[in-house]
């Protein structure tokens, strides 16, 4: 399994994969506290795609398979994307599944013959759409998923304006608590 992107959801797909059999899992992802948190939550390999080619080293972690998973949650497709879709067409697995999960506005570059000739598949998925993902995330908490990690920074309910802010410009936090006294 090959993950693009080291944010919440990136992370919590992580130890999601890995906790329900996942033999590899790999993330992408330039930021080294996020690459680290990865590390925490289940990623057995973290490649910083600014580095290092993304393809070649995908290529390298799976003996030149490529993946049966890649889930693109960068938000970012036009940079994303035609690293997954290389590593898909030159790699030796067939039938691999993309999963979108992140929005953007940007369009996906997508070159329909690696599709058919790779036998792969592109889908979106939205997790708080529903059909079951909430009660199936609760269920690997009760029983022992620990995602407290990905909490790094706690602040109190009058921080809230000004963090909100650092968010769209400061990606080295990656979820925020609001703690009430």
């Amino acid at each position: 399994m090959v993950i693009c992107g080291g944010g919440p959801i990136g992370l919590a797909a992580c130890a999601i994969l890995k906790r329900h059999g996942a033999a590899k899992v790999i993330l992408s992802e330039p930021s080294v506290g996020r690459a680290e948190l990865g590390k925490k939550l289940g990623a057995d390999y973290v490649i910083d795609p600014t580095k290092v080619d993304f393809t070649e080293e995908v290529l390298r972690l799976t003996d030149g398979y490529g993946a049966s998973l890649y889930l693109e949650a960068t938000g970012l497709p036009t940079a994303v994307y035609p690293g997954i879709e290389k590593a898909i067409w030159e790699g030796r697995t067939l039938n691999s599944t993309i999963v979108v999960v992140a929005r953007a506005d940007a369009k996906m570059p997508v070159t329909g013959e690696v599709l058919q000739v790779r036998r792969a598949r592109i889908i979106g998925a939205q997790g708080h759409s529903g059909h079951g993902t909430f009660p199936r995330v609760i269920e690997c908490m009760a029983s022992g998923m620990d995602m407290t990690p990905m909490i790094t920074k706690k602040i109190s309910l009058e921080e809230v304006p000004e963090n909100i802010i650092m968010l769209r410009t400061d990606r080295k936090e990656c979820k925020i608590t609001c703690v009430m006294d």
